[in-house]
């Protein structure tokens, strides 16, 4: 338990401030603990990651005021292209889920840029989170998996290749 408390808290610490990759710690402790399930790791990091760019969504739709440290988006857009933006991702809902889903899963564009410019576009936090999740949670739970996969001895769902 304390592994995927450990992968839930790196995943939320390195989605606020990135200095380095949630990806990499995920892979190297379903790697030390073949034990631990992929989706017990998985869901704990997509989470530990949701919960710490919800901060930078938060931050740039103007609810919370990061430390001048976190400060990433000095350079706004001006008033009427944020304007023309915003109706745009009104108008086109479906997109601007597509493109948080496939950037939550495939990390383009990338994920570090696609919360902030949510929040910034005030993007329904009720359209964000479950295209986030969705992304995120896929992507962790594979990530997760890859060890085993790569093994061909340990296969999801308890699949065998013999």
């Amino acid at each position: 338990m304390l592994w995927v408390l450990s992968v839930f808290t790196v995943s939320v610490s390195t989605a606020v401030v990135p200095v380095f990759s949630s990806e990499m710690y995920l892979v190297g402790v379903a790697l030390a603990q073949p034990e631990l399930s992929w989706w017990v790791l998985g869901p704990a990091a997509a989470v530990g990651q949701l919960v710490g760019k919800t901060v930078h969504y938060l931050a740039a739709r103007g609810v919370l005021r990061l430390p001048r440290l976190l400060r990433r988006y000095r350079n706004r857009p001006d008033g009427e292209t944020l304007r023309r933006l915003q109706a745009a991702c009104t108008r086109h809902r479906l997109s601007g889920a597509t493109t948080v889903f496939a950037s939550g899963l495939v990390g383009l564009p990338p994920f570090t840029l696609v919360a902030p410019a949510a929040g910034l576009l005030k993007a329904p936090l009720t359209v964000w989170a479950p295209a986030a999740t969705a992304g995120r949670l896929i992507r962790f739970c594979l990530l997760a998996a890859l060890p085993g996969l790569l093994h061909l001895g340990t296969l999801p769902f308890g699949w065998s290749l013999r």
